[in-house]
């Protein structure tokens, strides 16, 4: 894991160690030096989202989906007491205990203790390995710090465990008379048998069954009860299931989901190849290898990203980065730029942390360009679906393309019901599967194999707003995108393909709704009422000609805010609620303001529905695919994936 963006204030300073080189066991008494600083609290970084006033609607503002995701009030912490009864005493080892590793596989070592004088309490750390005998792993110097006035901070970078086999790290702390041991147990897997050379890996970004059964529907037909067709996803050769709930809480969020899928251990809210410590630094806080280092370091293969959304977002980003706060744009970005964590393709929206400050949509500070420095490493660079198609023409090895300043539009806007209006100047953006056909094609070029991860992201960005038509039309994209790395992967013996997703939504189809029938909730037809929906496909482009045929899905939200709903199609996208002056989701007065309100069940702040905990799918086709047949943790996904490549991280 690169150092070169680490910006902590940590001394290096080694107390005691066994070894003049490697320690089992170290000492160490006090924090060498103190700042006074204040107490903190746990509290959760929240995820820096802006909120935005729309013009001319008094007092309401909108809110992005994510703005509200991170903890309000500190995390209970698992109560500790120093042995003679007297007094607090905390402690936090980091990785959690239960963790689950590669041997090889770099992570950083972190202890926190808390309600201590950091002047002259005295920890005590110990690595117990395999045989129970003392293990050489704390194989570099310790950063010490004070924290906060009552705590005292040690940490080791880049350390790893040699072996497979269970390894104990227990922690003595003696502080005033009180003694208080603390200890977590890390498994550490050693190399899979292997039999696949590259992995490709689909994420439909907050895709759980539901709109896999519309896109069915409306990209298949249904009639009498039987499908007409099935999708790319249905016919791959295993299926299970994945748990996906985080470090810290139950529900939970893009960056720490998808962080489990490319590191193996599960992470905290808004937060992405790292552990939650209490450093104020966003960037700063212990890390673990994430797959592009991973497979980058140990065999030298490349690493492909392609996404719908800004490439700096949480999905595409925790291939590669390590940040507590997702929002840190413009910090992944310069990570990217470090040649141990690099993808060789980096394809989507995003285009605005890129450009120099100088240049209209950049949301930097400063004047650096990203496309230049990316290009002076190597990197081909396209802005639209032509330049893409010319610069895959001159066989790179690396590409960067970003075909919009955010998000790329959503495929019902963009390449179905164009309206130039909604795309404004972006009218030449690829879909997804030129990108992945692209993306490949420059991959497939390295003898060492690729790792390459393709998101569907407006499958959420669309489910957060209720906008279930554009959902749909997304997902269906996503299952065509499947399609061509299915074809390309045909004949040969070496891909494994996995598509999953990093967390479920509240949607869920009910029925249809048939506007023959009056309107909104009267039109809602349930049980023998709900008719087979007459969506058509004339020009057999997989995609419904209409998105509100007369009779349509019926799209049910487990849990929103404050809204009201024709539950028909909206042929330009609006927000269901906003934040009015007082911070309270209200109905937004521009969309379906003549229907019925549906009262909310959420937070009276949250203007948008919200991921749920619900297990999501999981399909798999290619070399080492049969393991994937059963219930998962998230964490277990990214050990299956490397078990298949045969990746032995010890052989370096």
């Amino acid at each position: 894991m690169s150092d070169e963006n680490r910006t902590g204030t940590h001394r290096r300073t080694l107390l005691k160690a066994s070894t003049a080189t490697a320690a089992a066991s170290a000492v160490f008494v006090g924090s060498g030096s103190y700042a006074a600083a204040q107490p903190r609290d746990n509290a959760s970084e929240v995820a820096h989202h802006a909120t935005t006033k729309p013009r001319g609607r008094g007092d309401f503002r909108s809110q992005e989906a994510h703005a509200n995701t991170g903890r309000t009030k500190p995390q209970p912490r698992r109560p500790q007491r120093g042995r003679n009864g007297s007094g607090d005493i905390g402690v936090t080892i980091l990785p959690i205990d239960l963790a689950t590793f590669r041997a090889g596989s770099l992570f950083d070592l972190r202890v926190e203790v808390r309600g201590v004088n950091p002047i002259n309490a005295r920890v005590e750390l110990d690595i117990a390995g395999p045989d129970l005998a003392p293990a050489a792993v704390l194989s570099s110097s310790p950063e010490r710090s004070a924290g906060a006035s009552d705590e005292m901070i040690i940490e080791y970078r880049n350390l790893t465990y040699p072996s497979p086999g269970e390894y104990t790290v227990k922690v003595r702390v003696t502080h005033r008379g009180q003694t208080l041991e603390e200890s977590v147990v890390h498994t550490v897997h050693g190399a899979g048998a292997g039999g696949a050379k590259n992995v490709i890996f689909f994420l439909g970004d907050g895709m759980g069954q539901a709109p896999i059964t519309a896109a069915r529907i409306l990209s298949k037909g249904i009639s009498e009860g039987k499908y007409h067709g099935l999708l790319h996803m249905d016919q791959m050769e295993y299926r299970g299931f994945v748990g996906t709930s985080g470090a810290d809480a139950l529900a939970t969020d893009s960056a720490n989901s998808m962080s489990a899928y490319m590191c193996g251990h599960k992470s905290s809210v808004n937060a992405m190849g790292v552990y939650e410590s209490s450093e104020e630094d966003p960037n700063a806080h212990p890390r673990v290898e994430t797959m592009a280092e991973l497979l980058k370091r140990t065999r030298g293969m490349s690493v492909g990203v392609v996404t719908t959304s800004e490439i700096q977002d949480a999905t595409p980003a925790a291939v590669w980065a390590h940040t507590r706060r997702r929002s840190e744009y413009l910090e992944i970005m310069d990570q990217a730029l470090n040649e141990t964590q690099a993808p060789d393709v980096i394809m989507g929206g995003g285009m605005a942390s890129l450009l120099p400050q100088s240049q209209e949509g950049s949301r930097r500070e400063d004047d650096r360009d990203l496309r230049i420095e990316f290009e002076d490493l190597g990197y081909a660079y396209a802005s639209t679906r032509s330049e893409l198609a010319d610069v895959i023409a001159t066989g790179p090895d690396k590409v960067l393309a970003t075909f919009h300043p955010g998000n790329l539009n959503v495929y019902l806007d963009r390449e179905h019901s164009v309206d130039e209006k909604v795309l404004g100047e972006w009218t030449d953006q690829p879909n997804l599967k030129e990108m992945t056909e692209a993306a490949l094609e420059v991959l497939q070029r390295n003898e060492n194999g690729f790792f390459l991860m393709v998101e569907g992201a407006s499958i959420d960005k669309m489910s957060h707003p209720m906008d279930g038509p554009r959902a749909i039309y997304d997902t269906i994209e996503f299952d065509q995108a499947l399609g061509v790395a299915k074809e390309w992967a045909q004949g040969r013996d070496d891909t494994l393909i996995i598509v999953t997703a990093d967390h479920n939504h509240s949607m869920s189809i009910v029925g249809t709704h048939d506007a023959n029938d009056g309107g909104e909730r009267d039109a809602n037809g349930v049980y023998g009422n709900a008719s087979f929906p007459t969506y058509a496909d004339t020009n057999g482009d997989g995609f419904p000609d209409d998105p509100q045929p007369e009779v349509s899905l019926f799209y049910g939200w487990s849990n929103h805010p404050d809204h009201t709903d024709d539950f028909q199609h909206n042929g330009r996208f609006k927000q269901p609620a906003l934040l009015d002056e007082d911070g309270v989701a209200v109905p937004n007065p521009e969309r379906d303001p003549d229907s019925p309100l549906q009262q909310g069940n959420l937070p009276l702040n949250q203007t948008n529905c919200v991921h749920t905990v619900d297990d999501v799918p999981l399909f798999a086709s290619g070399p080492g695919s049969a393991r994937f047949n059963s219930f998962l943790d998230n964490t277990e996904v990214f050990h299956l994936m490397i078990d298949a490549l045969g990746i032995d991280a010890t052989d370096t």
